[in-house]
C-alpha cells in the first residue's frame, strides 16, 4: 500500500478514536507526525493529497481542519486505486459477498476496450464488494487474454486484482481511462447491493492499461452513493 494510503488509514483511525467531526482542528504537524508514527515529510505529502480530495483544509497561521465526511469511502478519480485498496484505506475491512467468474461472449464495447476482435470470448469476474460486511460496490472485471490462465489458478474471492497483477504477475499498472455515469438502480442491482430499486447509482466504466500502454482490464463498477464520495481534482490550465 502506498505511504499516503497507510497515513490515510491511520488518520481515519485517529478521527474515529477521537470522535472528531467536520470542522475539528488537527494537531500541529510535528505532534501529529509523532502520533501517526510517520516522518513530517511523509505526513506533509499525504496532507497535500487529502486537501485535493477535499478531506481537510488549511488556514495559514491557524491550522488544519477536517472538511470531509469520513463515514463515506472517498475515491479520488485522478488516483488509480484498486477497490480493495480504496476500502482498506478508508478504515474498513474489505470483503466479498457474491463471487462469479466465467467465460462470456463480449459485447463490442468490451472488445474495443481490450483491443480484441469482434465477438471474442473474454473472461469475466463479477463480485459484490463489501466494507465491514455492508455491500457497497458491484464490480465486473473483463480480463485481457494473457492474464486469464494465471487468474484462474486463484480461488481467493477477496483477491485484489491490482495486487495480483503487479505482485504475482509482475505487470506494472499504468494509467486508466474512466467515465462516470449516473444511472437508476435496476432490480438486479438492488438485490446485489441491498439498495433501493430506482435509487441513484454511480457507474464507473474504466479501461486499465499496463505501464507500456496495453489494455489489461475493462471494468464496470456500480457504487452506492450513500457509501461513496467520488472526488475529481480539476486543475486550471492557462491558455
Amino acid at each position: 500500500m502506498a505511504a499516503y494510503l497507510k497515513i490515510k488509514k491511520a488518520l481515519i483511525d485517529y478521527i474515529k478514536k477521537e470522535d472528531l467531526k467536520i470542522g475539528a482542528k488537527l494537531p500541529p504537524e510535528t505532534e501529529f507526525a509523532a502520533t501517526l508514527k510517520v516522518s513530517r515529510l511523509t505526513l506533509r505529502e499525504a496532507l497535500k493529497v487529502f486537501r485535493e480530495e477535499g478531506l481537510i483544509y488549511t488556514v495559514h497561521g491557524i491550522g488544519t481542519f477536517l472538511s470531509g465526511d469520513f463515514n463515506r469511502i472517498n475515491d479520488t478519480v485522478d488516483i488509480n486505486l484498486g477497490l480493495t485498496e480504496m476500502i482498506a484505506a478508508a478504515g474498513y475491512n474489505p470483503g466479498v459477498k457474491f463471487f462469479e467468474k466465467k467465460l462470456v461472449r463480449a459485447e463490442n464495447e468490451i472488445t474495443c476496450a481490450l483491443g480484441l476482435p469482434e465477438n471474442s470470448d473474454v473472461f469475466v469476474c463479477r463480485r459484490v464488494r463489501t466494507a465491514d460486511d455492508k455491500p457497497v460496490i458491484y464490480s465486473i472485471d473483463y480480463f485481457a487474454p494473457h492474464l486469464v490462465a494465471a487468474f484462474l489458478s486463484s480461488n481467493d474471492e477477496n483477491i485484489s486484482i491490482y495486487g495480483f497483477v503487479e505482485n504475482d504477475l509482475g505487470i506494472k499498472i499504468g494509467n486508466s481511462l474512466a467515465e462516470i455515469i449516473p444511472i437508476n438502480c435496476t432490480p438486479d442491482l438492488a438485490l446485489k447491493l441491498e439498495y433501493g430499486e430506482n435509487m441513484p447509482v454511480l457507474l464507473m466504466k474504466q479501461i486499465t492499461y499496463d505501464q507500456k500502454g496495453a489494455p489489461i482490464l475493462f471494468t464496470e463498477e456500480y457504487f452506492r452513493p450513500d457509501s461513496f464520495k467520488i472526488s475529481l481534482n480539476r486543475r486550471r490550465v492557462n491558455i
